[in-house]
């Protein structure tokens, strides 16, 4: 039976929140060191787009799996579990570069086994937020939530550009593995209430097939759904470049170090930070989907921006980036609220694990396309066309396709007796 989610409830995921934010900046000041590492040993686009790739692949080829499981299994123990096997994953890491004999092919390997288990813990973390939150303050939680995100992600490039001047990585390494085992405590003392249903004996029990299938069904019978999963795919394919190459960016065309690299990923979680502050004060937009293709047009302008900076205007470049990751929560939170609010609680897990896949799905082919377009037209003509072919996607999008039933079917959703849909 479905429990509904109250003021006891929302304690409980406040107090699971802040553990999740500790662990936030831990794998923010780690990946920042490794991708510095990998960019220095390497000088290479090619050899940074693999490893971000091995940091994407698992979540979209595993995503719709794991979903399944996460709606089977205890929410609790996976994200537990997924928490502590991701700690073992950075320990051996720091083994590799204690012991003097890491390589990129260590890093590679153990981003992707860590992803495997990133690909379980994303979708069981998601799927906490309808259960827990009530739906008058989804809005809120998910700007509060970007705010808190963007704060960490600031603070963990600054954190980590300051120790790598005293420490070395295998040291620093050491912070990601403590903020995961202190993200694991909060879950001992919260109680998450169970939204399976209870069956009298195996043969009553949906078969895999069938749990699996419920995901892409209601992605494809909710009218907007697929064609905003659409645009966000194309989206994240045209964003990766950014993503990918930033470091390279900063470090080979602008001469940068670390601490310009720094300067300029800071800028865009400041960015992303006042755009949080926006979601977490409104209560909401009336007109949810055409505020968020607003501020796509702002995001793909901010890109713009990013690709058009002088040699060594690091600052420029950082208004850009401002500007691009002020927008990303806005868009983000409206779309994310219309799907919290519209999906099950029941197969959030199978539908959020299969639109995180079908939006991600580009992302590794954006990843591996960035170095070699990037080798061939330049990085800074990459960004550049990523942003102009951004915008006309955009228009393209709202004036042909069915996004706006998104936003209505939310509204239907909102009306008494319809708490759940239809499956």
């Amino acid at each position: 039976m479905e429990t509904l989610a109250n003021q006891t409830t929302f304690r409980s995921y406040l107090i699971f929140w802040i553990g999740q934010l500790v662990s936030v900046l831990g794998s923010s000041i780690a990946r920042f060191v490794v991708v510095w590492w990998i960019t220095l040993e390497t000088q290479s686009t090619f050899y940074v787009s693999i490893v971000f790739l091995a940091g994407y692949a698992p979540v979209v080829l595993l995503g719709p799996f794991a979903g399944v499981y996460v709606d089977r299994w205890n929410r609790k123990a996976l994200i537990g579990l997924v928490d502590f096997l991701q700690a073992l994953t950075s320990l051996a890491l720091i083994v590799f570069f204690w012991l003097g004999v890491v390589t990129y092919w260590h890093v590679l390997a153990l981003t992707l086994i860590g992803s495997v288990f990133h690909a379980f813990h994303m979708p069981a973390v998601s799927a906490l937020v309808p259960l827990l939150v009530p739906r008058d303050k989804l809005s809120r939680i998910n700007g509060i939530n970007y705010l808190f995100t963007s704060v960490m992600n600031f603070i963990g490039p600054l954190v980590a550009a300051f120790l790598m001047l005293f420490w070395k990585v295998q040291q620093i390494l050491w912070i990601d593995v403590v903020t995961f085992l202190i993200a694991i405590v909060p879950l001992l003392v919260i109680a998450i209430p169970s939204v399976r249903k209870r069956h009298e004996n195996s043969q009553d029990k949906p078969s895999f097939r069938k749990e699996f299938t419920e995901g892409f069904a209601f992605i494809k019978t909710g009218k907007g759904v697929l064609s905003t999963l659409a645009l966000a795919t194309v989206i994240n394919f045209l964003f990766m470049p950014m993503a990918t190459l930033l470091s390279y960016y900063v470090s080979v065309d602008h001469m940068g170090g670390a601490s310009d690299y720094a300067f300029v990923v800071s800028s865009q979680q400041v960015g992303m930070f006042a755009g949080g502050v926006l979601m977490s004060v409104r209560k909401g937009f009336k007109r949810k989907m055409l505020v968020a293709f607003f501020f796509l047009y702002v995001l793909f302008a901010g890109y713009g921006i990013m690709a058009l900076a002088p040699k060594g205007f690091f600052w420029f470049m950082a208004i850009g980036g401002f500007v691009a990751f002020f927008a990303l929560p806005v868009v983000n939170v409206l779309v994310l609220t219309i799907i919290q609010t519209v999906v099950p609680p029941e197969i959030f897990g199978r539908v959020n694990s299969v639109a995180m896949a079908l939006t991600n799905v580009a992302s590794p082919l954006g990843m591996i396309s960035s170095g070699a377009l990037a080798g061939f037209i330049g990085t800074a003509n990459l960004f550049l066309g990523c942003s102009l072919v951004g915008m006309l996607t955009v228009t393209l999008s709202s004036l042909f396709t069915d996004i706006r039933h998104l936003e209505k079917l939310e509204q239907k959703m909102d009306q008494p007796g319809n708490s759940t849909v239809a499956r």
